[in-house]
């Protein structure tokens, strides 16, 4: 199998996970630095004070991605180190580092792709509401618009949001990360109509301010189930599968957060599950959030299978003695192939 000229080889952070210096040169505190500081909220205590220290090392990072042959470098932009308010003046140290980093890139040959949101939202936004308020909308847009600004004539490729099935799903839902809540399902129902409006305002920000062409899309994750074998029909369950709207945990879907913004309407069963509970978009709205992307970026971490096999027999994707990954997840490699593809078929039988 070949890959096709210019496919682009790399690896991706999160700011929260490796830059540490998480009060440096003026920057804010963002929810997870807030939350780290509660006793028994985190695991061992552990925090992002210091992480890899990527802020203090990121030459000597770089240097690293060179020698292993990295052809490009997604990061995200840590909000509350650009805006420590999440509003108003923008802290240009902060900003610096991202346009210093940029330019390492760069010059060891490797293409830098932006993340604008990885789950760390200013902690005074999140006191005024954070991503419950509709002003949300406009606060995303004026962080993306100083972002672009500065680094846009050296960087091409943007993602609006990283997995808004974990920062909802997880963060807002149930309560498993930061900022830790739980609310009703009408105020996700407003959360989701926030993101989706956040996204596209982004996109337009991205491409009124940039200073070359623009290449935009998001990366969201969620469920791929696997087939239970090659047949036409066994695949086709699996791909249905994957995008349907769970009864229970549909923020955590992936036709809850692509269909509005690929295809420009709810995704199948919305209105059937929530009627008239479901938010108003208008027409100009809707234009907005599903305006054409370049492409769809997908986390792709392992396969759904509910066919498992216990640990007496061998089955397609588990058997006795089967390798795990750190968090118990299987190795799934299989899931690689079906998740473009997949999405790929989805899209175009819904268009």
């Amino acid at each position: 199998m070949e890959f096709p000229n210019g496919f682009l080889w790399g690896a991706a952070t999160a700011a929260h996970q490796v830059e540490g210096g998480w009060s440096e040169d003026g920057k804010g505190m963002n929810i997870w630095d807030y939350y780290e500081e509660q006793e028994g909220r985190i695991a061992h205590g552990e925090n992002g004070k210091t992480a890899c220290d990527h802020y203090g090392r990121f030459r000597e990072d770089v240097a690293l991605m060179k020698e292993i042959g990295l052809k490009s470098y997604r990061f995200s932009i840590s909000w509350s180190r650009v805006l420590p308010d999440g509003t108003g003046n923008v802290n240009e140290q902060g900003l610096q580092f991202y346009s210093d980093l940029t330019d390492e890139l760069l010059s060891a040959g490797i293409v830098p792709l932006v993340t604008l949101y990885h789950w760390d939202l200013p902690l005074s936004l999140h006191q005024k509401g954070g991503w419950k308020n509709p002003e949300c909308v406009n606060w995303f847009a004026a962080y993306v618009k100083a972002v672009v600004e500065k680094l846009s004539d050296r960087v091409q490729y943007w993602m609006t949001f990283n997995e808004p099935q974990m920062f909802i799903g997880l963060g807002y839902e149930i309560g498993a990360m930061a900022p830790f809540e739980t609310c009703s399902e009408n105020e996700i129902l407003a959360i989701s109509r926030n993101i989706w409006l956040a996204h596209g305002k982004a996109v337009t920000t991205i491409r009124k301010f940039a200073k070359q062409r623009a290449f935009i899309g998001m990366a969201p994750t969620g469920n791929v189930w696997l087939p239970d074998g090659d047949s036409e029909e066994e695949v086709e369950a699996a791909r249905v599968r994957s995008f349907e709207l769970s009864p229970r945990m549909y923020t955590m879907g992936n036709s809850w957060w692509a269909d509005p913004i690929y295809l420009g309407k709810f995704a199948p069963g919305s209105e059937e599950r929530f009627g008239e509970r479901l938010p108003e978009i208008s027409e100009e709205e809707w234009k907005e959030i599903s305006q054409p992307l370049d492409f769809c970026g997908f986390n792709v971490y392992q396969g759904t299978v509910e066919h498992k096999s216990d640990n007496t027999t061998y089955g397609t994707y588990s058997y006795q003695g089967s390798p795990h990954t750190a968090n118990g997840w299987n190795l799934t490699p299989q899931v690689l192939y079906y998740a473009p593809k997949f999405f790929t078929s989805d899209m175009e039988n819904r268009f």
